[in-house]
């Protein structure tokens, strides 16, 4: 009897310690593993406390920073190499768009419409080389706001316009066309960003046959001004 007396007692001392505990508990960031939405709601909606964001009312998805339709415009400078002009490299002006669709902060797929423009002296040709690529990019450095470090890669076709300023216009054969670049990506706003971009692009110029191909390249930095639409 008096040992049932006091495992009692024990036990109602004990209750409200443990009360105070799991308060203390809960009010440390992150501690414990206990959900903000009902245990019915998607695994993938779930959120853990701790989390700066609240979460996103049921039904409702939650948008990663990179993630949803990519328009960006970009204009910089480099230097254009021509093996049909016989020359060294040579200055030239930049400008790329870019359209596709962020489908995570991971993994980000677009289309690229670039063009270079550059004026060979010795032979007087004004040349323009453009490429039509679709590219991959991710994120090799990077945190949930959209800053980071990206590198994208991609292939399509490629061509040169000439102009020698006498003659009509000549255009080249078109052919394989590569092209790669590491940026920085700088979040201004939720949706919008300023991009440093270290570019890269190549492409070959097909012949008649019995002749080598000729190529194209250019490297150099522009600036992209990219949004993230929703």
């Amino acid at each position: 009897m008096k040992t049932t007396i006091l495992t009692a007692a024990a036990l109602l001392f004990a209750m409200p310690l443990a009360a105070r505990a799991d308060d203390a508990l809960q009010a440390v960031p992150g501690a414990g593993f206990t959900t903000t939405l009902d245990s019915g709601a998607p695994l993938a909606q779930r959120r853990y406390r701790g989390d700066d964001d609240s979460p996103p009312p049921y039904g409702q998805r939650r948008w990663q920073a990179r993630q949803g339709l990519l328009l960006s415009f970009g204009a910089g400078g480099g230097a254009m190499y021509l093996s049909t002009e016989q020359a060294r490299r040579v200055g030239a002006f930049d400008a790329d768009f870019r359209l596709g669709y962020g489908f995570s902060d991971r993994f980000q797929m677009f289309m690229e419409i670039n063009s270079d423009l550059a004026h060979f002296s010795r032979t007087g040709d004004d040349v323009a080389s453009w490429t039509f690529t679709l590219r991959g990019q991710t994120v090799l450095i990077g945190d949930r706001s959209g800053n980071g470090l990206n590198v994208n890669f991609g292939a399509g076709v490629g061509g040169v316009t000439y102009n020698s300023g006498t003659f009509a216009e000549e255009q080249s054969s078109t052919g394989l066309a590569l092209a790669g670049g590491v940026s920085y990506s700088a979040r201004v706003s939720r949706n919008f960003a300023l991009e440093p971009e270290f570019f890269v692009n190549w492409h070959a110029i097909p012949n008649d046959p019995g002749f080598s191909q000729d190529v194209a390249s250019t490297y150099g930095i522009r600036m992209n001004l990219t949004w993230y639409l929703r």
